[in-house]
């Protein structure tokens, strides 16, 4: 039977390392303010928002939050953020979105100043990422790479295989854990012979938005599993249910260790989402 990672609890350690910071942090006159700016907030989106407002607020942050709505233009867009760039007191900006109409996500992101840029999400804070210098890192592969470092205290020399090449997860979680001195194999939607493939992995991480596709005839015996997966579906007997990726009931008898839906990468990545935004708050 696999370990079952807990996300919820190990971020709620992290949090109280993150408020414990925050405070000295503001004994100099330093107070962390992040800036959220939303377009399309939906029913989905909703419940994240809250929780990360709790959270900011748990960890003495402080935020404010932008909507705009699916049509806005980026003249819209950039008459709010350019503003925000400048202001000494936002030290983090995070743009959240969902499909916005007409709208290029990578030139909305590139509104904002690399120095704000939270989510690591920036052409330059991702080149840099990708160069190895130093720069603000994507939270959920930030997350992924702590919830891994929880069961292996050394991650080199093993195989990692990535599902999914976002430019939020997939792509910046495969630096990472090269930079870790994982071997690493990246999948997609055009890759070829996937179960296959996903059975030589010691690590197996699932970022593919495609609910229960990963079984136990991924898994090799005794690997580590996270599913990044937030997949919302809808059923007459619960409402909204989120799940992941990964067949948990599944695998669960195959797999070393593995990441429940939603209490495994989820808080861990809204933790790192405090993280960041205490870390540009101390480069300021």
């Amino acid at each position: 039977m696999a370990k079952i990672i807990d996300g919820t609890k190990i971020a709620d350690e992290f949090n109280l390392a993150i408020r414990d910071r925050v405070k000295d942090l503001k004994k100099s006159g330093v107070i962390p303010k992040l800036v959220t700016v939303t377009i399309g907030e939906n029913e989905k989106s909703a419940p994240f928002s809250a929780k990360r407002d709790e959270l900011a607020k748990f960890t003495g942050i402080e935020v404010a939050n932008y909507n705009l709505d699916l049509e806005a233009k980026l003249s819209e867009l950039k008459e709010l953020i350019l503003p925000l760039n400048k202001d000494k007191s936002v030290h983090a900006i995070f743009l959240r979105t969902s499909k916005p109409k007409g709208l290029s996500f990578r030139d909305a992101i590139n509104l904002i100043s690399p120095e704000k840029d939270v989510a690591g999400l920036t052409t330059l804070n991702q080149g840099r990422l990708f160069l190895g210098e130093p720069g603000m890192i994507p939270c959920a592969p930030l997350a992924v790479l702590h919830l891994l470092r929880i069961i292996h205290e050394d991650l080199t020399g093993m195989h990692a295989v990535v599902l999914g090449r976002s430019s939020v997860v997939g792509r910046p979680l495969t630096q990472l854990l090269l930079n870790a001195n994982c071997t690493v194999t990246s999948l997609h939607s055009y890759s070829k012979d996937l179960e296959s493939v996903c059975r030589t992995a010691d690590i197996l991480v699932s970022a593919v938005g495609n609910p229960r596709f990963i079984t136990r005839h991924f898994i090799k015996e005794g690997a580590t599993v996270i599913d990044v997966g937030l997949n919302h579906l809808s059923n007459r007997k619960d409402g909204l249910q989120t799940i992941g990726d990964v067949d948990f009931d599944d695998v669960l008898g195959v797999a070393g260790a593995i990441t429940p839906v939603p209490d495994g990468v989820a808080p861990m990545t809204a933790s790192y989402l405090m993280h960041n935004t205490l870390k540009l708050a101390c480069c300021a």
